[in-house]
C-alpha cells in the first residue's frame, strides 16, 4: 500500500473510532431494564406496596410554587386519588388512579393512570393512561396518552415491591409517545415536607430518552407512598372508608372491612393477620405467615337474579375460637361469624350476608 492510501486508511479507522467511543461507553453503561417478565406475576387491581398503595379512596393532596414558560411563579396543586374505578387494559383488569393538577387554581391536566399490583413481587405495574391537557377550561390535547397493547406499547413498572440502590427500570414502554425510565439513588433520604418530617425515604430520579437533558425528582415514604414530586409536596393525605393495616382486609374496592380475632387452647388471644389475594378475597394467619388458618371472600352479587345482595365466604383450617367481623363501610351495618373452641370450622356461605346493594 502506498504512503498516502496507508495515511488515508489510518485516518479513516481513527474518524470510526473517535465516533465509536460514546457508543462503547455508553454499552458498558447500567442498563435501564425494558423488558419485563409478566408470566410470573398475578395481577391484582389493589395490593400493599409500601410505597406505592392502591387502595380505593386513599387521596393524597400536593402543593408548591414554581416558574412558568414566562419565568412568573405560579403555585402549582396536585391532587393524586386512587378511585374505585377498575379498566381492563391488555388482558389485565388495572386499578385506575386519578391525578388532577393545576396551577394558580386553574386545571391544567387530569390524567387516569392504569395500575396493577403483582402478587408475587409487589411490584406496582403501570399499564397506560388517559390524558386531558386543559386550557382555559377546555381540552386541547391527549398528548401522552397511550396504553398497553396497542401500537406496540408494554407496561413498566412504577415502583418495584423492594427497592435496590442503582436499580433502573422503564416505567412507560410506548414508543414515541411515553419512554419514562427511573433510577432509585437512595432508600434512606431524609425528607422534610409540610405533612410531616420523614428519617427514610426512597429518592428516585426520572428521565425519557424523548426529552435528553430533563430530569425530574420523586420522593416516597414507606406506608405513604409519593411524598415529594419536584417542588410539589406532600400536605395531606385523606383515607378510604376502609384503611388497609396488618391486621384489616378491605376488599370489593374498599367496601368491605374484614377483621378477625382468635383464642387458643391456652387461653393466648391475637388479632388475625391479613395478607390480601385480590379485589375480593384475602386470609389470615394467627401463629406464623407460612400457616393460613382462614380465607375469606366478599362477592358484589347486586343485579344477580333471586340475590341483590353482596355474599360473605369464607373458609378454615382452624378449630380455635375464632370471631370474624366484616363491615360495610358504606351503611355501616357489620356481621359477625364465630366459630368455637374446639370445634372444627365449618364453611361460611352467606348468600344473603348484606342486602344493601348497590
Amino acid at each position: 500500500m502506498n504512503p498516502l492510501r496507508r495515511l488515508t486508511a489510518f485516518a479513516t479507522t481513527l474518524i470510526l473510532l473517535i465516533l465509536l467511543v460514546p457508543a462503547i461507553a455508553a454499552a458498558h453503561d447500567p442498563d435501564f431494564t425494558i423488558s419485563f417478565d409478566r408470566d410470573r406475576c398475578t395481577f391484582t387491581s389493589t395490593g400493599s406496596n409500601p410505597y406505592f398503595p392502591l387502595w380505593p379512596g386513599y387521596t393524597t393532596y400536593f402543593e408548591g410554587e414554581e416558574l412558568d414558560d414566562e419565568e412568573e411563579l405560579v403555585e402549582i396543586a396536585n391532587r393524586i386519588t386512587v378511585l374505585a374505578d377498575t379498566e381492563l387494559v391488555d388482558g389485565v383488569v388495572t386499578r385506575v388512579l386519578e391525578e388532577r393538577e393545576s396551577e394558580d387554581g386553574e386545571i391544567v391536566e387530569i390524567s387516569r393512570n392504569f395500575m396493577a399490583y403483582c402478587r408475587e413481587t409487589g411490584d406496582v405495574w403501570y399499564f397506560g393512561e388517559d390524558v386531558d391537557i386543559y386550557e382555559d377550561g377546555e381540552i386541547i390535547s391527549h398528548d401522552g396518552a397511550w396504553r398497553a397493547g396497542v401500537d406496540g406499547a408494554k407496561a413498566g413498572i412504577l415502583m418495584p415491591g423492594t427497592p435496590l440502590i442503582g436499580a433502573r427500570h422503564y416505567q412507560e414502554v410506548a414508543p414515541g409517545i411515553a419512554l419514562d425510565r427511573a433510577e432509585i439513588v437512595s432508600v434512606d433520604d431524609p425528607l422534610s415536607v409540610p405533612y410531616q418530617m420523614f428519617d427514610e425515604t426512597v429518592f428516585v430520579t426520572e428521565n425519557s430518552p424523548l426529552d435528553e437533558g430533563i430530569q425530574s425528582t420523586k420522593w416516597y415514604a414507606s406506608g405513604i407512598g409519593l411524598v415529594k414530586d419536584g417542588e410539589l409536596e406532600l400536605v395531606d393525605i385523606v383515607h378510604g372508608a376502609c384503611q388497609p393495616d396488618e391486621h384489616t382486609l378491605c376488599l370489593n374496592d374498599g367496601r368491605f372491612r374484614v377483621v378477625a380475632d382468635w383464642t387458643d387452647f391456652l387461653a393466648n388471644e391475637g388479632d388475625a393477620t391479613a395478607q390480601p389475594l385480590s379485589n375480593e378475597a384475602g386470609q389470615f394467619w394467627f401463629f406464623g405467615p407460612d400457616n393460613v388458618e382462614l380465607i375469606v371472600k366478599v362477592i358484589d352479587a347486586c343485579g344477580a337474579p333471586d340475590f341483590n345482595s353482596f355474599w360473605f365466604f369464607a373458609a378454615g383450617l382452624t378449630n380455635v375460637e375464632l370471631t370474624i367481623e366484616v363491615t360495610d363501610t358504606m351503611t355501616g351495618i357489620t356481621n359477625e361469624y364465630e366459630n368455637g373452641l374446639g370445634e372444627n370450622f365449618a364453611p361460611v356461605l352467606d348468600t344473603a350476608a348484606f342486602a344493601t346493594c348497590p
